[in-house]
This record gives structure tokens, sequence and C-alpha cells, in this order.
């Protein structure tokens, strides 16, 4: 559609009912079916990427209402340096967990979120986002977490929901940064790298609890463990 007077209705995104195929149930059969193709190496890679298989876990972080927020991630051994969470402002449960004080800020973000599109949200490298004045708890360490919504978080990918590890994540390293939240070293670097902001393998410090430790595992190990 294209507007192009002042008077023009404001472009948005609306949800809408409508039928998607739940390509998570045929990852595996399409990843194996596209290696026999008699395409160029190039474009199976293409192909493959946009499949977008992501292997990790599901982590449920408990409300006070009894309620939980479900998170995927493919890191779950950094999950000791989860300082906070962040929402799509898509998240249904965003209408349930925002406090009174804070609910003009929480609908003027999410509806200035939804002139975005998709791709102009993840490209953008300034951050924004808003506090909900919530808190979960972090099911390893019981620390509350402070329960953001931020544009960068995308309800297409995984549950719309992600713990955030600033000391192991470039985006949400940049986010609390941004908003002086709290940075926690769970991944020793190799020698001679700088922790903050190390993304790769290394060695899992600073995460155990009465139940288990995960401490001088490999990311490997680490994960298989936790």
């Amino acid at each position: 559609w294209r507007h192009d007077g002042a008077d023009d209705p404001e472009v948005t995104q609306r949800e809408v009912k409508q039928w998607f195929f739940k390509i998570t149930d045929y990852a595996d059969e399409l990843l194996e079916a596209t290696d026999e193709l008699d395409w160029t190496e190039s474009v199976k890679l293409a192909q493959k990427n946009w499949i977008g298989k992501s292997v990790g876990a599901e982590v449920d972080f408990a409300l006070e209402d009894g309620q939980d927020i479900t998170v995927f991630t493919t890191r779950p051994d950094t999950l000791f340096g989860a300082t906070f969470l962040v929402l799509a402002p898509e998240h249904e449960i965003i209408s349930q967990i925002t406090d009174t004080a804070s609910k003009d800020a929480v609908n003027a973000y999410v509806k200035e979120s939804l002139r975005k599109s998709e791709v102009e949200r993840q490209a953008s490298k300034d951050k924004s986002g808003v506090f909900t004045v919530s808190y979960a708890i972090n099911p390893v360490n019981n620390e509350k977490v402070p329960i953001w919504i931020a544009d960068y978080v995308l309800m297409g990918y995984g549950t719309g929901a992600i713990m955030a590890v600033p000391a192991h994540d470039e985006r949400d390293h940049a986010f609390a940064l941004q908003f002086n939240l709290p940075v926690i070293q769970v991944v020793e670097a190799p020698s001679g790298q700088d922790w903050k902001g190390f993304t790769d393998d290394g060695t899992a410090v600073n995460s155990s609890n009465s139940d288990i430790s995960l401490n001088g595992l490999s990311t490997p190990e680490a994960k298989k463990k936790i």
C-alpha cells in the first residue's frame, strides 16, 4: 500500500488470523533433503539458513502470580548469567505483568514498535526498550530479574521471550550498557580474550548452586549437564 498525503492513515502492523506451516516439525527432514538437491552449495546454505534449525532448551522463569515466562535459548549453559528477561512487544503476557505506573510508557513503546518492520528492528544498532516494573525468578539461583520489552526480540523466533546474558551476547550486552543492567561473567574466554561480549565456546565459571555445578566444564559439556 502506498500513502503519499499527509492525511493518509498511518501504516501499522496488526495481528490477523492466518495459517502457517510449523516448520519446526519438518526441520530435520528438510535439512537432510537439501543435501541431496542438485543446487549450488551457496543456494543450499541459504536454504538451510532459512529453515533455521536451532538446538537449545526451554526454560521457565516463575512470576509472582504463579505464571511462568518460557524462554528458548541455544546457550542454557549461561543460565547463571541471565540478569534480565526481554519480551517481544507483541508478547501476549505484557498486559498482565505491566505495572500501573509503567502502563502508559509500555503502551507507547509497543505502539511505536509495531510501526517498524522486523528487518528494521533487527538492523537498528540503537537499542531501545521499556521496563515493565515486574520481575521473574531465575530458576538456578532464585535471583529476581527485571522484565523488559525491546523490539530487537521477535515473536517469530522461539517463544518471543529471551533470557538476557549480557556478558556473552552482543545485543544483550549493548542493551545492558544502554540501561545500566548487571553483567555477570559465566564463561571464561581463552587466554588473552576479553570475557565481556564473548559469545564463543569457553569454560563455565560462576555457575553453581547446591544442586549442580558447571564450573570448569567446556561449553558443550555444560550445555548437556544443565
